[in-house]
């Protein structure tokens, strides 16, 4: 996205308004943060080339917790490796006035933390990301007019984050709109009842590894059938139904293979499927089904739904090895582009099964 600065007057001279990119931060993401730090990281030519937001924490003093400095530290040497020529911050919080001493701190901390990744540009304190909010310039660099062609305002009142054109080009493209908070993306994958039967026997079955088994291929053939018969229209499945899918998904081989629909055309119904899955399921199937879901938003490139379904992944099986290390690389900024031979493995063993996917149409995030 490319970093949209207006200008203003304040007083008689012309200022940076950072409005447009601070109520930009909710589309980013995808939901609206709350008590949160969101670093955006920009390059030469002021695109924001990484997004990443953590929990805002404060020592008892009012300073920042070793544990988020080394944190900043880890993520000043990623954004360096990325290219970053600077970052801008925006601390989001609703105990403090925009104006606490806690943020300059705060922004102080990152700036040490960036300076090989272009330092830090400006930082900005907020209460809550919504039309109306005050926000406060909490720091700013000598060189921030050099990029933005002005020193940044001072304060302002915050527009309507629904309606910026970051939202706007989120739900044209994505079709997504911004969620109000992190905790509606887990609850979008809140359990419900396996099946409508009141005499419902779901089974839980345990994870298959090993080597390939001769059931492996009729197994990866019904949940694609589920993955075409969801893009057609129909989400109806009756309790067997869905306890084959179970059987199918405690594959490894075959949870593997179907990694490979979310690089397809049926994109959104795998989504829409594993979601429904993720659900339904329990134990390991539904780990499963998590981590093709997590899996997905990852390769879309957005880390918070993706953070979510790992999560639920992990509660459901908390050894569920897959599930770990997406979230481990999640965690350490791996980029989607990145992983893009899982996708490559993924269409060569389901042809490996006996099981043709379309052709892959739909590329990782940059």
């Amino acid at each position: 996205m490319k970093i949209t600065i207006t200008t203003r007057l304040e007083g008689s001279r012309a200022v940076a308004d950072p409005d447009p990119l601070i109520a930009a931060v909710p589309a980013l993401l995808g939901f609206v943060p709350e008590r949160s730090i969101v670093l955006m990281c920009f390059d030469d030519r002021i695109q924001v080339t990484a997004t990443m937001r953590h929990d805002l924490e404060f020592t008892s003093g009012g300073r920042t917790p070793a544990a988020m400095r080394a944190l900043f530290a880890r993520l000043g040497d990623l954004a360096s490796s990325y290219g970053s020529c600077g970052v801008i911050v925006v601390l989001v919080d609703d105990r403090y006035e925009p104006s606490d001493e806690r943020f300059r701190r705060t922004a102080r901390d990152v700036r040490r933390a960036f300076t090989q990744a272009g330092g830090l540009t400006a930082a900005f304190a907020i209460g809550e990301v919504r039309a109306g909010a005050y926000w406060r310039t909490a720091w700013q660099s000598p060189r921030s007019a050099a990029v933005f062609g002005h020193d940044f305002a001072v304060d302002g009142l915050l527009s309507d984050p629904q309606a910026s054109p970051a939202a706007l080009h989120r739900a044209f493209e994505t079709g997504r709109l911004v969620l109000r908070s992190r905790s509606e993306i887990a609850a979008m994958l809140t359990p419900v009842d396996h099946c409508e039967s009141q005499q419902c026997a779901a089974v839980t079955p345990p994870a298959r590894t090993g080597p390939m088994s001769a059931d492996d291929g009729p197994r990866l053939a019904r949940l694609y059938d589920a993955v075409v018969e969801r893009a057609c229209g129909d989400a109806a499945f009756t309790c067997e139904q869905l306890n084959e899918l179970a059987q199918a998904l405690v594959s490894v081989h075959v949870r593997d293979a179907a990694i490979g629909l979310s690089m397809t055309v049926h994109r959104d119904a795998a989504e829409e499927l594993w979601t429904d899955l993720t659900r339904r399921l329990s134990g390991t199937p539904r780990a499963a089904a998590a981590t093709l879901l997590g899996h997905l938003h990852y390769m879309e490139g957005s880390g918070a739904f993706a953070s979510a379904a790992f999560d639920v992944a992990h509660d459901a099986d908390p050894s569920y090895g897959l599930a770990n290390l997406l979230d481990t690389a999640l965690l350490h900024g791996m980029r989607p582009q990145e992983l893009g031979g899982i996708a490559d493995m993924a269409f060569d063993l389901a042809r490996a099964m006996g099981v043709r996917f379309p052709p892959a149409t739909h590329r990782a995030a940059g």
